[in-house]
């Protein structure tokens, strides 16, 4: 008699993006059950068609909210209150000039759409994590955050920001069976980077099935003594 394996409760922010996508498929494929949150139409309909099947069978769960407010991301965290695995992929990007003419809208928008919807999620998931003595977060900076450019200070600052926050996060739970680390990707293989820089050599990006496979070891028991560690993929 074939061995039935519990479900996992996946939550992916940012499931329906290029990057995201990819997690999702990859958690699914493992057999895990994933709620990805939305807060626009588009960001529903993407995740929609890319894993209808997942969709129907309830193995994939499509949650309104917006996760820069602490209801919102309580509202994702109820719907899935047995998660063992939190990947905060949602974010932004903007940038170009220097910070003498950065708008500070511009540094609000960044950290509102990069830290503060990694904040609230970690908050909100946390507390049954470290009931049950059990859980994984995967953070998802960028390069930018050790690279710094210029013409990036706000987005690279937000982007350094969750490298610290999954730094200091682990130090305050790593005695309570929580794990939590970063995966730091380069420039990502997606049709949007290709369409912004044509005359790029895609053949050094990284295709986003790749950044899935090392999120998913992030989260699983095989990485149990990785512990705020920075990945890059």
């Amino acid at each position: 008699m074939k061995k039935t394996q519990n479900l996992r409760g996946v939550i992916v922010t940012g499931g329906s993006g290029a990057l995201g996508r990819a997690v999702v498929a990859k958690f699914l494929a493992a057999g895990d059950r994933v709620l990805v949150p939305w807060i626009l139409k588009a960001e529903r309909d993407a995740i929609e068609a890319a894993e209808r099947e997942a969709l129907e069978a309830g193995r994939l769960v499509l949650v309104e909210a917006d996760l820069a407010e602490e209801s919102g991301a309580r509202v994702v965290a109820g719907a899935l209150p047995d998660a063992e695995v939190l990947v905060n992929g949602v974010g932004g990007f903007l940038g170009g000039p220097p910070v003498l003419e950065t708008e500070l809208e511009v540094w609000d928008r960044m950290f509102r759409m990069n830290v503060r919807t990694a904040v609230a999620m970690s908050r909100a998931v946390l507390p049954a994590m470290l009931a049950r003595g059990r859980g994984a977060i995967v953070n998802i900076p960028s390069r930018a955050a050790f690279d710094r450019p210029a013409g990036l200070a706000a987005y690279a600052s937000a982007k350094a920001a969750i490298v610290v926050l999954t730094e200091t996060l682990q130090r305050e739970v790593h005695t309570q069976g929580v794990r939590v680390n970063a995966v730091v990707p380069t420039t990502i293989d997606t049709p949007a980077n290709r369409a912004a820089m044509p005359g790029a050599d895609f053949s050094l990006w990284t295709p986003p099935a790749r950044i899935a496979d090392v999120i998913h070891w992030l989260a699983s028991d095989a990485s149990a003594s990785v512990r705020g560690g920075s990945i890059p993929v």
